[in-house]
């Protein structure tokens, strides 16, 4: 076979040669990808299974089980913290006695019912809203006693306001929400 008679074969045959070609750079340009690109991802992800695996035999990371308990653990600690909703005129008697411990007046404090699609299962939130007014740092202070709560009671807002510039005293509007039980209520 010469090479006038391969020119001749492949300008009779053109299309077949030029596919024969496309489909020669195609499977060369497949395995440049899978070489450069594929094989090292798969070697990175399979040392970090093994890796993983080995960890979790040697009980070096959390298991199922240790997150279940976990999540119970969490699940406890919350039910705790709730209120139940018969302790809510507590719960508001305590805030009252924070406001006096800390030097400032309670103005007014109102809360708005939730509703039934409010609810989460067992619990219920309640919106809170009160103003304080007193000095500077015993606001703070009482904000910071309000935070510190041991029942779930979240501050969602708040906006402070001076009326007089010669005064010391401000004025603290808190939007809270207090998370009820209502099971035993």
């Amino acid at each position: 076979m010469s090479y006038q008679m391969l020119r001749d074969m492949m300008a009779a045959r053109s299309k077949s040669f030029s596919a024969l070609a496309f489909l020669l750079l195609l499977a060369l340009g497949c395995q440049l990808y899978l070489s450069t690109w594929q094989r090292p991802a798969l070697e990175k992800a399979q040392v970090a299974w093994f890796a993983k695996r080995d960890a979790l035999a040697k009980g070096e990371t959390l298991a199922d089980s240790t997150r279940y308990r976990n999540g119970v653990r969490d699940l406890e600690e919350l039910e705790k913290r709730l209120v139940p909703k018969k302790d809510l005129a507590a719960l508001l008697s305590q805030v009252y006695d924070t406001a006096k411990e800390n030097s400032v007046t309670l103005a007014r404090i109102s809360y708005t019912t939730a509703t039934e699609k409010d609810r989460i299962g067992e619990i219920l939130p309640y919106g809170i809203s009160f103003t304080v007014s007193g000095k500077y740092a015993s606001v703070k202070s009482f904000l910071a006693d309000l935070v510190r709560y041991r029942e779930l009671l979240t501050v969602d807002a708040v906006s402070l306001s001076n009326q007089s510039q010669t005064e010391e005293s401000v004025i603290l509007n808190i939007e809270a929400t207090v998370f009820l039980k209502t099971e035993g209520a």
